[in-house]
């Protein structure tokens, strides 16, 4: 299995497919959310993503400041079902982060987080800079690393 960070334009077309496939699994098949999951911002963003043999088994984009944020953001953070409790999504964060501190010069990161999972970004240095609220019906924070 290989970690890769690839900016839109370098991805391939089956790259394209096999990320889309594990997000539409996870976002609309699991959770249920009717969202429009395509969107301009994979244009404008690094994805960070990794294959175990044919399949995307781990994957998260980075979006670039001034996209949703003033700062950096990283979302569409999914494991495949088959590949969770494994420390894939620690190994992911972690790179993605320092993805965009060596990179970008940056370390600053806003991230809006479903309520359930905040623990889990807390232990990476993530702090809560907001009230709930309700994105797609499932309870959000937004946090901020620095």
């Amino acid at each position: 299995m290989t970690w890769q960070i690839k900016r839109f334009d370098k991805l391939t077309p089956e790259e394209i497919y096999d990320v889309i496939k594990l997000r539409l699994e996870v976002f609309i098949g699991e959770q249920g959310c009717s969202y429009e999951d395509l969107d301009d911002r994979d244009k404008k963003a690094s994805h960070v993503f990794l294959y175990d043999a044919d399949n995307v088994v781990a994957y998260c984009r980075i979006l670039d400041a001034g996209v949703a944020y003033d700062e950096h953001s990283i979302g569409r953070v999914c494991i495949h079902k088959n590949y969770r409790n494994q420390g894939l999504a620690r190994e992911m964060m972690k790179r993605a982060m320092e993805f965009v501190k060596e990179e970008n010069r940056d370390n600053q990161i806003k991230i809006s987080a479903q309520s359930y999972i905040l623990p889990f970004y807390e232990s990476l240095g993530f702090e809560v800079i907001s009230e709930p609220y309700l994105e797609e019906g499932i309870e959000h924070r937004k946090m901020k690393w620095k």
